[in-house]
C-alpha cells in the first residue's frame, strides 16, 4: 500500500510541474490578449514581454533559481537514488557506489544538468522569454511574504535531500518515515514555488 502511494506521489509531482508550465503560458497569453483588447491595437510579444516584466531583485532571483534546481535534485534523490519504484537508479552505477563521494557526485550531476537546461533556455531569442525559467517570476507581482517563503524552500529542499540520502544508506532496507518526510518537504517546497503561477491563474478566472 505504501509502495503504491509512493509511486502515485511521483505521478502527482509530475502533474504539478507540467500543469505549472501550462498555466504560466496561459497567464501571460491571457494578459497579452486582454491588453490588446483594451488598447484596440496589436502589440508584439517582444514589446509586451519588455513592458510586463517586473524586476524582483537579484537576491530573490538567486534563491528562486537555487530552489528550482534543488527541486530536481530532491526528486532525483527521492525517486532515483534507490530502485523503489523504477528499475533504474543510482545503485546501478558501480563507479558511484564504490566512491565515498558517490551521493555528492550524483547530486552534483543532477544539479549541473538542471542548471544547464535552465541557462540553455535563457539563451533563446527574445521572443521566447515566456519559457526562460530564470525570468519565470518576472511576470508576476510577488509579496515580500511569498518571497520569504520561496527563500525558505532552499533549506527545506536540502533537508529533503538528507532524508533521501538516508534512504540510500540503509538500502536495501526501507524507512517509510524518511520517505514521508522527504516527500512532504519536497511537496511543500514545490507548492510554495508554484503558488504565484497558480494564484494568478485563479485570479484570471474571475
Amino acid at each position: 500500500m505504501i509502495v503504491d502511494l509512493f509511486a502515485w506521489s511521483a505521478v502527482l509531482l509530475a502533474v504539478v510541474l507540467v500543469n505549472t508550465g501550462l498555466l504560466h503560458i496561459y497567464n501571460v497569453n491571457r494578459v497579452h490578449k486582454k491588453l490588446m483588447k483594451i488598447g484596440h491595437c496589436q502589440t508584439t510579444k517582444e514589446a509586451f514581454f519588455k513592458e510586463m516584466t517586473v524586476a524582483q531583485g537579484s537576491n530573490f532571483t538567486a534563491l528562486a533559481f537555487a530552489g528550482w534546481i534543488l527541486v530536481f535534485v530532491s526528486i532525483a534523490y527521492l525517486y532515483f537514488l534507490v530502485p523503489t519504484i523504477l528499475p533504474y537508479s543510482y545503485m546501478q552505477v558501480p563507479a558511484l557506489i564504490s566512491s565515498s563521494m558517490g551521493f555528492g557526485i550524483f547530486g552534483a550531476i543532477i544539479a549541473l544538468g538542471a542548471m544547464a537546461i535552465i541557462l540553455g533556455l535563457d539563451m533563446l531569442p527574445e521572443s521566447c522569454r515566456l519559457i526562460k525559467l530564470t525570468e519565470l517570476y518576472s511576470f508576476y507581482t510577488i509579496s515580500k511574504g511569498t518571497k520569504r517563503l520561496i527563500g525558505m524552500t532552499v533549506p527545506a529542499l536540502c533537508a529533503s535531500v538528507v532524508f533521501s540520502a538516508y534512504l540510500g544508506t540503509v538500502y536495501p532496507e526501507r524507512s517509510h518515515l524518511a520517505e514521508i518526510f522527504g516527500f512532504m518537504l519536497l511537496a511543500a517546497s514545490l507548492i510554495v514555488l508554484v503558488t504565484p503561477i497558480y494564484k494568478e491563474a485563479w485570479k484570471g478566472r474571475r
